[in-house]
């Protein structure tokens, strides 16, 4: 954590924390090696992945140990449309990985967020992507709820995001800094999702071609929309007062994970080298950001 100045006014402390994708419990060392911060898992059965990318509660208790040697943050996503038949489950198992003390729940529901919040949990609230926050009200409703960290829809722009963060700078705010920027506003995805090479592709990503009568037309535009790199970028959203870069990922191979982990460790060593120059770019942005 840093302090720049401009004009001899102090800006606010600066953070920056990368929070890296793991679904495999034997490369959490390496991902911690690459560069993470902090890292996120799924809670086998109860995350919006399939089961061989989550961790058992079992699993993540071990991981606990090594992240807490490591000193870094461990967050565990429940973010799957859980029934009534499974509640108490969850609960239970909710119970047990508080009891551990992981940093952070990655919730969805508002039902689930709401008897957290009840129960009185002392483990903090983040709000996962699943959630789909796009405006004002939906941050304060959440803010209302205990919720401590949110995560803003990778449909927004810049300005829409800056306008929230200004009316409510209070909470911890997160964006997708690499991976999938999804057509489906609510992120439900109706696509399959299969086996490759790599174990797992989306297959709104890839190119293809239009066919009529067995003969090839033309390229076809991709389904998706191109995945989000901001590495390069990081120093605007860092003027934001964007706290979290999460990287998307938990069925993609190591290789993958750890090239976008030192991708953007690359650009926070740089960024935070030159935190002084964080206002020159907002400059065209935003006039009125209260942290320069």
């Amino acid at each position: 954590m840093l302090k720049s100045y401009k004009g001899g006014d102090a800006m606010k402390k600066i953070e920056c924390e990368i929070l890296a994708p793991v679904g495999r419990l034997d490369d959490l060392s390496q991902i911690i090696d690459a560069g993470a911060d902090a890292v996120y898992f799924g809670l086998k059965g109860f995350s919006s992945r399939p089961k061989d990318a989550d961790l058992s509660v079992e699993e993540l208790c071990k991981a606990r140990i090594i992240t807490r040697d490591r000193q870094i943050k461990m967050y565990v996503a429940i973010n799957a449309a859980i029934a009534d038949k499974y509640l108490d489950e969850v609960f239970s198992q909710m119970r047990k990985l508080e009891s551990i003390n992981i940093d952070a729940f990655i919730l969805a529901d508002y039902g689930i967020i709401n008897f957290v919040t009840k129960m009185k949990f002392k483990t903090p609230i983040h709000v996962s992507t699943l959630t789909g926050v796009y405006n004002i009200e939906t941050v304060d409703l959440l803010s209302k709820l205990g919720v401590s960290r949110i995560i803003l829809s990778s449909d927004l722009y810049i300005d829409e995001m800056l306008e929230i963060i200004y009316e409510c700078p209070k909470l911890e705010y997160e964006i997708v800094a690499d991976g999938g920027i999804c057509f489906n506003s609510n992120r439900q995805c109706v696509l399959p999702h299969v086996n490759t090479m790599e174990n797992f592709t989306v297959l709104c990503q890839l190119d293809y071609i239009l066919v009529e009568n067995d003969n090839d037309l033309f390229e076809a535009k991709r389904i998706g929309n191109c995945p989000a790199k901001i590495h390069r970028t990081l120093g605007i959203y860092l003027g934001m007062g964007i706290k979290s870069y999460k990287i998307e990922g938990r069925t993609n191979p190591l290789w993958y994970i750890i090239k976008r982990v030192k991708e953007m460790k690359e650009s926070k060593t740089y960024y935070m080298q030159k935190i002084e120059e964080i206002p020159g770019y907002m400059h065209y942005i935003y006039r009125n950001a209260q942290w320069l």
